[in-house]
């Protein structure tokens, strides 16, 4: 993000600080970070690296901190109740009243967000495969189903800051595809979006930035592609044969590519294969530590 955007962000997070009470270390040690309407933050750590106690920060549930937390240029702890309005949270674990209906669980949370217009229950809950559950209780739905409609809720009002911790876990892919269709939708509307996420294919595909997270610290920040770039191998792996039948192996850069000479020596060409890095292989270059936490 340039400098000019940092200003406009809609979340900007200055030095910020949290130890627990009693607790020997800080859990988070001086982040800072921003994130402008229109794009998705990816906030990516291995468990105990501090993502938990920055999400509650942000949505206000967790004072005490130190440094600046501001939403719309407004300090996190000057706002009251209407923040809630403004954002959309989807949890991990959906948390839902199970004694109610799917309809009833999406009505209670919009008369919350007191929305005029009220946004059509019936069309979000085809768009994610619903409709024959929308009016049974909760407690009949399977995870991925509670998944699904915990994601609805947190995004019928359409918030302005949208907060998703693992919005895709446990989902097939067919209603996965579609939830991330949908994210990358209300980006393009203007939606703020801050991704949790263990899952870097996740991160990769939809992110502008990811942050990565360890030991409360944050390691990096960069755009997904830029990152794969700095720490991959620009270029491919070529395997096939030669005139005379034998096994041939290039690797081959991308500039060289410009040109078929590289490719010369190949009478069959069996495999091309990327030589970038994957996200998650430059978290482990980056970090040291797998998203397990453990140390590579």
């Amino acid at each position: 993000m340039s400098a000019a955007a940092h200003d406009e962000a809609l979340v900007k997070v200055q030095d910020l600080s949290f130890r627990y009470p009693r607790a020997g270390e800080p859990t988070l040690r001086g982040l800072s970070f921003a994130l402008a309407a229109g794009e998705i933050y990816g906030f990516l750590g291995p468990s105990g690296a501090g993502k938990s106690t920055t999400q509650k920060i942000l949505y206000r549930l967790l004072p005490g901190y130190s440094g600046s937390v501001m939403i719309e240029g407004r300090e996190i702890r000057e706002w009251g109740p209407e923040l809630y309005t403004r954002t959309g949270i989807g949890f991990e674990t959906p948390n839902l009243y199970q004694k109610l209906t799917g309809r009833e669980n999406l009505a209670f949370a919009l008369s919350l967000h007191r929305c005029h217009p009220m946004p059509d229950v019936d069309a979000a809950a085809e768009r994610l495969g619903l409709t024959a559950a929308l009016d049974k209780r909760v407690d009949q739905y399977s995870k991925g189903m509670r998944m699904r409609l915990a994601f609805i809720r947190a995004v019928l009002h359409r918030p302005a800051l949208l907060f998703l911790d693992e919005p895709t876990s446990g989902l097939e892919p067919l209603w996965s595809r579609r939830v991330k269709d949908w994210i990358l939708e209300l980006k393009e509307q203007g939606t703020a979006v801050f991704l949790t996420t263990h899952a870097m294919e996740l991160a990769d595909e939809l992110c502008d930035t990811v942050g990565f997270l360890v030991d409360g610290t944050l390691a990096v920040q960069d755009n997904p592609g830029t990152l794969k770039r700095e720490h991959g191998h620009p270029g491919c792996v070529v395997t096939g044969r030669d005139a005379s039948g034998a096994p041939c192996r290039r690797e081959i850069s991308y500039r060289e590519l410009q040109t078929a000479a590289p490719l010369h020596e190949f009478s069959v060409v069996e495999s091309v294969i990327t030589g970038e890095q994957t996200l998650e292989q430059v978290f482990l270059r980056v970090t040291g530590r797998s998203l397990t936490g453990q140390e590579q």
